[in-house]
């Protein structure tokens, strides 16, 4: 069964979002010299990234 493209356009909006978000939290901690903002801003983008990828592999609900 394929996915439908509403979870494909979400899944991509959050990958977007979650590159978005790290770019910024790691531009933060360079800029601030914080290196926490930094390894937030990481962990963010692979976390948005991860559940875009677990919903776009979802199977639809019936």
């Amino acid at each position: 069964m394929k996915t439908p493209p509403t979870h494909l356009i979400t899944a991509l909006g959050l990958g977007a979002a979650g590159v978005a978000l790290g770019a910024a939290g790691i531009y933060v901690g360079e800029t601030d010299d914080a290196p926490g903002a930094a390894f937030l801003g990481l962990l963010l983008m692979l976390g948005l990234i991860a559940l875009g990828i677990r919903l776009a592999r979802c199977k639809p609900s019936a």
